[in-house]
């Protein structure tokens, strides 16, 4: 099978259902009987029917046959995500049997039949779809269109571009389940008493993966100093009874060093009092590895605006992560970074930060880091990139009318579980509208069935608080994040995309020809300066900025900007670009002023890349005015 045709499977993995062939050639940007083509070879080289075709529905994938991938059955955990589900079958259904329901998600007859009423209360509220059912079968009555934009909503939802989302980061991880090593870590803590905090278990959780992959991919670490002492240790402790647990999981065998390195990680500042210095040999002379952070983050400081300085778990976990880097390379130890690709496609910014990084370890020590090791520093910096953005935290208020110790100790978790994100500014025992409204808070949290006309996102809560209201805070959370985002850069997208700076069928021979082409404009406008185009071939240098979809996003971080703008060009061909091919590119160009523009950006695009049909209208050439449609989600 060619690129395409992998693609092809790729994108009908994604979509889990049905795909019209017309959808499928917008995205892959070719005929629709060029697909039919490609389907015909895919099922003769797979010695067997791969994709299943129907003249009506059009595509669809058959798991049982497609080529192997790692995969885990996803079942819905909360009312909502249950609801969303049955939402989605019937979308991809003509109907559904009531019956088979129950076991698909794990729950009884009763709560399914609770579920649909929850379900035809929405839909009479929402759009004019109804939910019909007879003689045990449900079908979804209504509009076409109506059903398409109900569709399309469902997916948005269901996307969470978080890296702190386990279920977004396990997709990093293809050799094991990062949910289930979370598990075993944290029972290891239990047992030997160990208390870490939310924020720094996602960096423990970081080392560890990043550890296993080595461990299983046979590149462990080798050499560490002697730390006789640690062994006394309860962190030590746990940490060997971890790696002994992963041992029996995947009969595997991790040496000292990474035992240590873990135990190390758990005691975070305690941890320097357990090395001789903070120092390093590097090229004959000491290196403090402590100052070396410290300007890494700097660096990221300076080109993106985010400050991660004055995080010390981010610190303590890069200090140990280039100790261990710096050993490895002193003995020449290639460690392969299996989900690069990934992360580079699913966090792009993130990628970005972990180039600039090493290039200032290469400024300052001479020290030349492949794309894997990249790729690791960039895994550090984004759990701390993640809860670092948040421009402020969310406003907060707690109706909570039982009993008042039950109350203190449900707002107390609570607290301690997102005060990172969130604040509870006030907690009341009866709701009173005007009350609620002139506190004006972001969020309101419920133990009461509230009926209310403010404007204000609502969350109703167990007065035991289970889990699924730890899962429901979070996902609200991470929604009023997105509109957040999506007002300010929504605000700003016509001012940066400007018809000037907009290209089609731009003829080029090579990336650098196109970077030149693209800066142009910009340059004339008094956007940028002449020698922007260098700046950005430089960055191009440390890592390209092309991605497998066939984009391509080039920058520079290093140069004055007067005027904030992004240009946009389709080729006329495809062309070579690192190691993709490459049809579609936005050229960047943010002034220090307006960094924060550049997370905002990335956040947008890795939505708009998600959204294959999104994504393909983007990639259409039908001119300035349906490009920003497109991006806008306008008719």
């Amino acid at each position: 099978m060619n690129a395409r045709q992998e693609k092809i499977i790729e994108l009908l993995r994604e979509s889990g259902g049905w795909m019209k062939g017309k959808d499928i050639a917008l995205v892959m940007g070719v005929s629709t009987r060029t697909i039919r083509n490609d389907v015909e070879t895919i099922n003769a080289s797979s010695g067997g029917a791969v994709i299943e075709s129907s003249f009506q529905l059009g595509y669809h994938l058959i798991q049982h046959q497609a080529p192997v991938e790692r995969t885990k059955p996803v079942i819905p955990q909360t009312p909502d995500e249950r609801r969303s589900y049955i939402l989605k079958q019937l979308l991809r259904n003509r109907d559904l049997n009531i019956n088979d329901l129950p076991e698909k998600v794990c729950v009884s007859l009763f709560t399914i039949e609770s579920d649909l009423r929850a379900i035809r209360s929405w839909l009479a509220d929402t759009s004019d779809l109804r939910l019909e059912s007879g003689r045990n079968r449900l079908r979804l009555a209504g509009d076409e269109s109506a059903k398409r934009r109900l569709f399309k909503q469902l997916l948005s939802e269901e996307a969470e571009e978080n890296f702190l989302n386990l279920d977004t980061l396990n997709a990093l991880y293809p050799d094991f389940d990062l949910i289930e090593i979370r598990d075993l870590l944290e029972q290891c803590e239990r047992d030997q008493e160990i208390e870490i905090r939310e924020t720094a278990q996602s960096m423990v959780l970081m080392h560890v993966g990043i550890a296993l992959t080595r461990v299983l991919h046979f590149n462990p670490m080798e050499r560490a100093e002697a730390l006789e002492d640690l062994r006394d240790t309860p962190q030590y402790e746990a940490a060997r009874q971890f790696w002994e647990k992963i041992g029996q999981r995947f009969q595997v065998q991790a040496p000292e060093p990474e035992i240590t390195q873990l135990a190390l990680l758990f005691m975070g500042k305690g941890s320097g009092s357990y090395y001789s210095a903070d120092t390093v040999p590097v090229n004959g002379r000491q290196v403090s590895l402590n100052d070396l952070t410290l300007a890494m983050l700097e660096e990221v400081r300076q080109l993106y605006g985010v400050d991660m300085t004055g995080n010390v778990k981010l610190r303590e976990g890069l200090c140990l992560h280039l100790r261990g880097l710096i050993l490895r390379l002193r003995d020449n130890t290639q460690v392969d970074n299996v989900y690069l690709e990934e992360l580079r496609w699913r966090f792009p910014l993130i990628y970005d930060m972990g180039v600039m990084a090493s290039r200032k370890l290469h400024d300052l020590l001479g020290i030349q880091l492949d794309p894997d090791e990249i790729g690791f520093l960039a895994l550090h910096l984004g759990a701390a990139y993640t809860m670092n953005r948040r421009l402020s935290k969310y406003r907060a208020v707690v109706i909570f009318p039982s009993d008042q110790a039950l109350g203190n100790v449900v707002v107390d978790k609570i607290r301690s579980q997102f005060q990172d994100r969130m604040e509870i500014t006030e907690v009341l025992h009866s709701f009173e509208q005007k009350h609620v409204a002139a506190l004006n808070p972001d969020l309101i949290l419920t133990t009461l069935p509230l009926v209310h006309s403010l404007p204000i996102p609502t969350v109703q809560l167990s007065v035991f608080y289970s889990q699924e209201n730890e899962s429901q805070i979070f996902q609200q959370l991470n929604r009023l994040d997105k509109e957040r985002q999506k007002d300010v850069f929504q605000h700003r997208l016509r001012q940066l995309i400007k018809p000037e700076f907009f290209r089609e069928n731009l003829e080029a021979s090579s990336s650098e020809e196109v970077i030149r082409k693209m800066c142009e404009p910009l340059t004339e406008a008094g956007c940028i300066p002449p020698e922007y185009a260098q700046a950005v071939l430089e960055r191009e240098g440390y890592a390209p900025t092309s991605f497998a979809a066939g984009f391509a996003l080039p920058h520079a971080l290093n140069v004055t900007v007067q005027e904030s703008a992004i240009a946009v060009a389709h080729l006329d061909h495809p062309l070579t670009w690192g190691d993709h091919q490459v049809d579609f590119v936005l050229l960047l160009a943010i002034r220090d002023e307006d960094r924060e523009l550049l997370g905002i950006f990335f956040d947008w695009w890795i939505q708009i890349i998600s959204d294959p049909l999104r994504f393909g209208l983007l990639k259409e050439k039908n001119g300035y005015d349906a490009f920003v449609r497109a991006i806008l989600e306008e008719k």
